[in-house]
């Protein structure tokens, strides 16, 4: 028996997943849909959801390979063994791929362990008998704090990832590579017909290496997103907050995770958006061309052609992409350019003068953050870090012997 996760869109937008089991194709396994709609529907996004179901997935899984029932046991009033969460753990630490017993991470593994042990908890508390009364109450706290001494722990320190975050930048070469490409797009192409999706896949790059957007943020984009140049003010992407976006069809929808903003670009990247729309866009078959379509799509033919990109098919549009320009290296995948961007950022902050607030508000409007944002306060880290190596310099120096 394999069981399977599968998506829909509601006629509101609303993106949802249910599991099923090769039993009953047919039928959403309830529990599992009970444990979604009622305790994470409200204040969780659908990715969320479905990484919640994929979890859950691996619990039911491990209950077919022992031959058990976890809820029939609950409602006899049993619960689940030291020896059996020893087991489960066990089982969620193998990957699912593998066929060697190869393990997966411990960050993949606490991911998981996180869904199964809220399931467990609200299932407990669905299904046993008299989980009021003082002894039994115990024992299922007792159940809860195993469970959660199952979560391996961090490897690494925060400042040791933050760190990284800061050194995780392009070389000047791949830099310099990439800006030659964008204000020559076409290189290469020895077939008119490729030119279409060679320019959509450069402009896409464009926009994350000159904005800093994220991917799902870039797939979001519609054609009233796109402001052109007016009255002396430069032409601007606008990113909006999307969940459930009634007019996106795609069952994975790529949403914006940040706040909305809008976000300035350069005349050459706004002429390259203009010759997309009106050379290659609008000659597609079946796309759309009102303000709440989506710039970017399919244009391979076939019947998604003129559809939105999805993420799968920005994936695969990458992929060929780097492969079509190997002396790329393997260093650029989509979130390097924000990681990129930032860096670029603080160098011309330097540059500025601006102040570390100035900084930070600056950085926190651009990227979409709230004020106080975390993640600004890594990126900022940059003028401690050079002012401390400034002030263990001149203590270094204090060994040089003055000069005669």
């Amino acid at each position: 028996m394999t069981f399977s996760i599968k998506s829909y869109i509601s006629k509101s937008g609303e993106r949802f997943s249910l599991l099923f089991s090769a039993d009953a194709p047919g039928i959403p396994l309830f529990y599992p849909s009970a444990f979604l709609s009622r305790h994470l529907r409200e204040n969780n996004t659908h990715q969320t959801q479905v990484a919640a179901l994929d979890a859950i997935r691996r619990l039911c899984e491990w209950e077919r390979d022992r031959g058990l029932s976890l809820e029939d046991n609950l409602v006899i009033g049993e619960l689940l063994s030291i020896h059996q969460i020893d087991d489960l753990a066990s089982h969620v630490k193998v990957s699912r791929r593998s066929r060697n017993g190869q393990l997966i991470s411990g960050a993949k593994f606490n991911g998981y362990w996180f869904y199964i042990t809220a399931y467990l908890c609200w299932l407990t508390d669905q299904l046993l008998p008299k989980r009021n009364n003082k002894e039994v109450r115990q024992l299922v706290n007792d159940q809860v704090e195993s469970l959660k001494a199952k979560t391996l722990k961090r490897i690494g320190s925060k400042a040791r990832k933050n760190q990284h975050t800061l050194e995780d930048k392009l070389s000047e070469n791949v830099r310099a590579k990439l800006l030659h490409i964008f204000n020559d797009p076409y290189q290469d192409v020895m077939h008119t017909a490729n030119r279409a999706t060679r320019l959509r896949n450069v402009v896409m790059l464009r926009i994350l290496y000159e904005t800093g957007m994220r991917r799902g943020e870039l797939l979001s984009l519609k054609i009233k997103h796109f402001v052109e140049a007016s009255g002396g003010d430069s032409a601007y992407l606008s990113i909006e907050t999307n969940h459930s976006d009634e007019y996106d069809r795609r069952v994975n929808q790529p949403v914006a995770k940040t706040l909305g903003r809008d976000l300035p670009i350069s005349e050459g990247l706004e002429s390259q958006i203009i010759e997309y729309q009106t050379l290659y866009r609008s000659e597609l078959p079946n796309v759309g061309h009102s303000d709440n379509d989506f710039l970017f799509c399919v244009h391979r033919r076939g019947r998604t052609q003129g559809n939105p990109l999805s993420i799968n098919g920005f994936n695969s549009a990458f992929q060929y992409f780097r492969g079509l320009f190997p002396d790329l290296g393997s260093e650029i995948h989509p979130h390097a350019f924000r990681h990129d961007w930032n860096y670029r950022f603080s160098l011309l902050a330097d540059a500025e003068g601006y102040t570390e607030s100035e900084e930070a508000e600056a950085r926190e409007t651009l990227m979409g953050w709230n004020p106080g944002s975390d993640m600004a306060k890594v990126y900022n880290l940059r003028h401690r870090k050079a002012k401390a190596m400034e002030v263990g310099q001149q203590i270094a120096r204090d060994t040089e012997r003055p000069s005669k």
